[in-house]
């Protein structure tokens, strides 16, 4: 999911087609079933190429999620540190966040089968980043409460998994019932519902913009 920027060597665009390849075929198959083999099949290299980036399957799908999650991170931190107040960067966090699930519906489906889990071998490293993403989000929710323009009785731990949680099986719950090839209207419908219904849920009476 993430993207290195700069110049972009030989070794990298064979490392971004082996994850984007396990990628095509977790979702293809499912974690279980999926293979090596079928992997550097559909990245169109060889297994001592793909051994030569990564020592296992376990080691390319925790690349995977561990950079998507990176990504996202960077993302929320980014509308926190540029937004003018605390609700404006909840809502840019959002949008944000909904409109990389509709880049990248696969992904987005993996790591919502992934987030919580507690068994894989990258249980760890997702767990420190989900703690990560939390809490930009409880920083802003307890920014916009001293602001004033957050409700003080929202409890920012709980408040910023349901965001998490709302936006990607909402996403994810559109992409189901509708195309997901269809025209990018629809998405933006949607993403202007998201950041709509985070803004209000959390306002108050006061200062209002």
């Amino acid at each position: 999911m993430a993207r290195q920027k700069g110049k972009t060597s030989k070794a990298d665009v064979t490392r971004r087609q082996l994850l984007d390849a396990a990628l095509a075929v977790v979702s293809e198959r499912g974690y279980a079933e999926a293979t090596v083999d079928r992997i550097v099949e559909v990245a169109g290299v060889s297994k001592g190429v793909a051994y030569y980036h990564f020592e296992s399957k376990d080691a390319m799908v925790a690349c995977l999620l561990e950079e998507g999650l990176d990504e996202i991170i960077a993302s929320f931190e980014e509308a926190a540190a540029s937004a003018p107040c605390a609700r404006e960067a909840l809502v840019q966090m959002a949008e944000r966040f909904a409109a990389l699930i509709f880049e990248n519906a696969d992904f987005a489906r993996f790591l919502l089968s992934e987030l919580w889990r507690g068994s894989r071998p990258w249980s760890a490293a997702m767990a420190a980043r989900e703690e990560r993403l939390l809490g930009v989000l409880r920083a802003q929710i307890k920014r916009g409460q001293g602001e004033g323009t957050i409700r003080r009785e929202i409890d920012p731990d709980f408040e910023a998994v349901a965001i998490v949680g709302m936006v990607l099986t909402t996403t994810l719950h559109s992409l189901r019932e509708n195309d997901e090839a269809a025209a990018p209207d629809q998405g933006r419908r949607l993403v202007n519902q998201i950041c709509d219904y985070v803004h209000h849920a959390n306002m108050t009476s006061l200062r209002l913009p």
